[in-house]
C-alpha cells in the first residue's frame, strides 16, 4: 500500500530510536508504504532502513550492535571527539557490519528527506540522499544529522560544515507542511507530557563553539522551537490532520546501553503499533 497523500516524519533522540525501530518494522510487515519522509539524526536513520525496505535491520542496530565497544563510549570521545563512533556508525557498519542496501534505498518509492543545521548560519537544510550519487556522500549526510555539538564534530557536505538537525528542527512537521502535505503521520519518542528545558552552562558553548555564534543562538533559543513544534503537533492532532505515536513514559535517555532496556522499548513501539494499527489504517483511509 503506497500512501501518497500523507507525509511522514520521525523524530530523533539516540537510542530512543528503538521506539520508532519497533514501529517501522510493523510498517514493513504489513506493506505499508509512506511516498515522504522527513527524518532527522536516529530518525533519519531509522527512515533509511524504511526506505531500503531492510526490515529488522533498525532493530539489530538499535538492540543487538550496541554492546559493540565501537559503537558509543568514553573512548571514542577521547580519541576521536565524538561520543558515539561516528566512523564505525556510519561507514564500517553500513558497509560491512551490517550490510545497507544503497541501491534499494536509491531505487526505493519513497523518498526521504534529512535535516541538518549550517553551521555557519545557524540555520536548517534539508537534503534528499536518494539523489546523491556517492555512496560516501550518503553516509556523511547521515552522520551530520546525528553529530551533537560538543559531542561530535561538524561533518562537511559539498564545503560547508554540518551538525545535528534537531537542533533547529528536531521534529520537522513545519517543513512537511510547507512541502504541501495537509496530513502528517509522526513518530515522536518523548511522552506527551515532556517538554524541553533551557541549556545549562551555556557558557561552554560560547567558549567551544565562538567560531559558530549563529550556530550558538540556536542551540540556546533551541527549547522554545521545540516546545512550540510540541504546540503544533498537539493542535493538528486535535484537529484530526495529524496522526501521533508516542511513547507513554520512558525514562532511557539518548546514550543507554542497557540492551534489556533497549529491547523492551523496541517491543513497546511495536506493539503500540499493532494495538493502534486499525485506528491508523482508518485514518489513512487504506
Amino acid at each position: 500500500m503506497k500512501i501518497k497523500d500523507c507525509a511522514f516524519v520521525l523524530e530523533g533522540g539516540g537510542m530512543r530510536g528503538a521506539f520508532t525501530a519497533g514501529i517501522i518494522d510493523y510498517l514493513l510487515q504489513n506493506n505499508i508504504y509512506f511516498e515522504q519522509l522527513y527524518g532527522v539524526s536516529a530518525g533519519a536513520n531509522n527512515a533509511a532502513n524504511y526506505c531500503s525496505r531492510q526490515r529488522v535491520r533498525n532493530k539489530k542496530l538499535f538492540t543487538e550492535l550496541v554492546e559493540d565497544k565501537r559503537y558509543m563510549g568514553i573512548k571514542n570521545l577521547i580519541k576521536n571527539g565524538s561520543y558515539f563512533g561516528m566512523d564505525f556508525l556510519f561507514h564500517k557498519l553500513p558497509r560491512e557490519v551490517l550490510p545497507f542496501d544503497y541501491q534499494a534505498f536509491k531505487n526505493s518509492s519513497s523518498n526521504l528527506k534529512v535535516a541538518v543545521t549550517a553551521c555557519e548560519s545557524g540555520e536548517v537544510e534539508y537534503f534528499s540522499p536518494q539523489k546523491f550519487e556517492s555512496n560516501e556522500k550518503i553516509d556523511k549526510l547521515f552522520k551530520a544529522s546525528s553529530s551533537l555539538p560538543l559531542m561530535a564534530s561538524p561533518v562537511e557536505i559539498e564545503g560547508k560544515a554540518y551538525l545535528d538537525g534537531g537542533i533547529k528542527d528536531s521534529i520537522p512537521v513545519k517543513k512537511a507542511l510547507a512541502d504541501g502535505y495537509k496530513k502528517v503521520f509522526v513518530i515522536l519518542t518523548r511522552p506527551k507530557d515532556y517538554r524541553k528545558s533551557p541549556l545549562k552552562a551555556k557558557f561552554i558553548l560560547d567558549l567551544f563553539l565562538k567560531k559558530y555564534p549563529n550556530l550558538v543562538e540556536g542551540l540556546k533559543t533551541r527549547h522554545l522551537n521545540y516546545n512550540k513544534t510540541l504546540e503544533l503537533i498537539e493542535e493538528k492532532e486535535d484537529k484530526g490532520e495529524f496522526f501521533v505515536f508516542r511513547p507513554k513514559d520512558l525514562e532511557i535517555d539518548r546514550f543507554t546501553k542497557d540492551v534489556d532496556q533497549l529491547k523492551d522499548l523496541y517491543s513497546r513501539g511495536h506493539d503500540l503499533a499493532l494495538e493502534k494499527a486499525e485506528e491508523l489504517k482508518n485514518w489513512l483511509k487504506i
